[in-house]
């Protein structure tokens, strides 16, 4: 019985998205134009369900940055296969992907969010598989994912800092 429990400790802690490595700066921003896509995604979900309709624009902001969103996954499914392994790393990654998703579950929606909402999908459709571009837009949107492991470097540089 020791060594079985020994032994689902040691599975959960790996399959942790908390044990990943540090994020790459490739990799933090992959996780932004993945957040991007994900807070778009709930917005829209929670925009209908409130009766504002702002699905044509979240599709159109998918089908212009189909190539940029894949690629972002890819390099995110990349680093938790990577820190991982191949069966851990998708756990891990799918609860990362889950994570961002709940982040947004309970924001307040109302026409302003909506519209807020359908103009950012907008312009990110304008970005055609830009990957700064989609970048940007994150960054003006204030989004800024939590990443398990945190940034590489960045204790480094708060010391440097002080």
């Amino acid at each position: 019985m020791r060594k079985f429990l020994c032994a689902a400790v040691a599975v959960l802690s790996a399959v942790s998205p908390a044990n990943a490595g540090c994020w790459s700066a490739d990799h933090a921003s992959a996780a932004r134009v993945r957040d991007l896509q994900t807070f778009l995604m709930v917005e829209t979900l929670r925009c209908q369900a409130m009766g504002f309709n702002i699905s044509a624009d979240y599709n159109a902001f998918v089908r212009a940055n189909r190539g940029a969103i894949g690629a972002a996954n890819d390099r995110i499914k990349a680093f938790f296969i990577g820190s991982a392994g191949p069966v851990y790393g998708q756990t891990a990654y799918d609860r990362f992907t889950t994570s961002l998703a709940n982040a947004y579950g309970a924001a307040r929606t109302n026409a302003d969010s909506c519209a807020t909402a359908r103009s950012t999908a907008a312009e990110a459709a304008l970005m055609a598989n830009s990957h700064e571009g989609l970048t940007m837009i994150a960054d003006r949107q204030g989004l800024n994912p939590a990443l398990p492991g945190g940034r590489c470097g960045q204790e480094t540089m708060a010391v440097i800092g002080q």
